[in-house]
């Protein structure tokens, strides 16, 4: 796939450059909005953004967008780089500038954190990704979440990278050695509010290019997941969501799913959407199992997908709380003993010293 850029590809390593980078932001500081802050740490967290997606999160029109997305490429805070498909016009896609990523790392009190995002060599094999059209796909996934809020209100609540998404599903929790290569890696998750709920989900964006035992294969983890939340946190896991791009190919990728064994652990639901023209947060999604054929809203999703660990976490819960009852007992006996040969000893003290 070629490319045409606007950016240099030097690596731009080393003390002057970085120095360059600071005074270029001390200039270009005094004319930022918080708009423009928020946007360069999207772009900066998610890789990479299109105008139409960038315009979508936090412009009113497509001309403004253009405009002032320029004006963030003149400044460094953005690069950008505009792929040529076999057919058609792509859109600009904009990566994260050096100026971009000492704003961040300025902003986090971490100067080295955002660098690798910006270094040229790494954008220019991201242009020439074979995954590019997934990165953009995801993206968009979110996006449309947002432009649905915007338009009929809800909110997209919380939008997790890949990086962030399988980390922000265990919280603080510690697998034990060896478990850690097994646990998912979601393209992202997010929190979806709407009509007084929410609802927390991972996401699969399906591009058609997996076989389709790769894909279920995935449920091993997504099942450990669910384990060790429910038997470590008393957690449910959150939904699963496959998106496919046509009915054609959710429908194979269902009965793999449904035919894994793995499938009965884990909440999941489907849909063959184009997030480009469907809004997610419709009535789009199948679930696996117990749908009779009726598919619901995003936020319905926490009620029509079972908790396949409801039972297993009732019990458990039970059993801690039997087990605390039980220590707290033998504690209250320990403290009883210790009063009663108190006051044993405090009574032959006495008697002894009676004239």
């Amino acid at each position: 796939m070629t490319t045409s850029s606007s950016h240099s590809h030097a690596r731009g390593a080393g003390t002057g450059a970085a120095s360059k980078d600071e005074a270029a932001l001390l200039e270009a500081s005094a004319h930022l909005t918080e708009r423009d802050r928020w946007l360069v740490r999207l772009v900066g967290e998610h890789r990479l953004l299109t105008t139409g997606q960038l315009a979508a999160l936090g412009f009113a029109n497509l001309t403004t967008a253009r405009h002032r997305l320029s004006v963030l490429v003149r400044l460094g805070l953005l690069r950008r780089f505009r792929p040529h498909p076999p057919a058609g016009s792509a859109p600009w896609h904009y990566v994260l500038g050096p100026v971009g990523a000492a704003l961040l790392g300025t902003e986090d009190r971490d100067e080295k954190k955002w660098a690798p995002r910006a270094r040229a060599d790494r954008q220019l094999g991201l242009e020439r990704s074979h995954r590019l059209g997934h990165m953009t796909g995801r993206n968009q996934f979110f996006v449309a979440l947002v432009a649905h809020a915007r338009q009929h209100g809800g909110e997209l609540a919380e939008w997790l990278n890949e990086t962030q998404a399988a980390a922000h599903a265990l919280g603080d929790l510690l697998v034990a050695p060896g478990t850690w290569d097994r646990l998912p890696r979601p393209d992202g998750a997010g929190t979806w509010a709407a009509d007084g709920r929410q609802v927390s989900f991972l996401l699969e964006y399906d591009t058609g290019t997996e076989h389709l035992p790769v894909l279920s294969g995935k449920l091993d983890g997504y099942a450990l997941l669910a384990s060790v939340l429910a038997n470590d946190a008393g957690q449910a896991a959150p939904p699963l969501l496959f998106c496919f791009g046509s009915p054609r190919r959710v429908q194979a990728a269902r009965r793999a799913l449904a035919d894994c064994r793995d499938s009965a652990a884990v909440r999941i639901a489907t849909a063959a959407i184009d997030p480009y023209v469907t809004s997610p947060a419709g009535p789009v999604w199948l679930p696996l199992t117990g749908h009779q054929g009726r598919q619901v809203r995003l936020i319905d999703l926490g009620q029509a997908l079972p908790d396949p660990w409801q039972d297993y976490r009732a019990r458990r819960a039970r059993e801690r709380r039997e087990a605390a009852e039980r220590e707290q007992a033998l504690r209250h006996a320990d403290e009883d003993d210790e009063a009663v040969t108190y006051g044993t000893a405090a009574r032959e003290e006495a008697f002894g010293q009676w004239p």
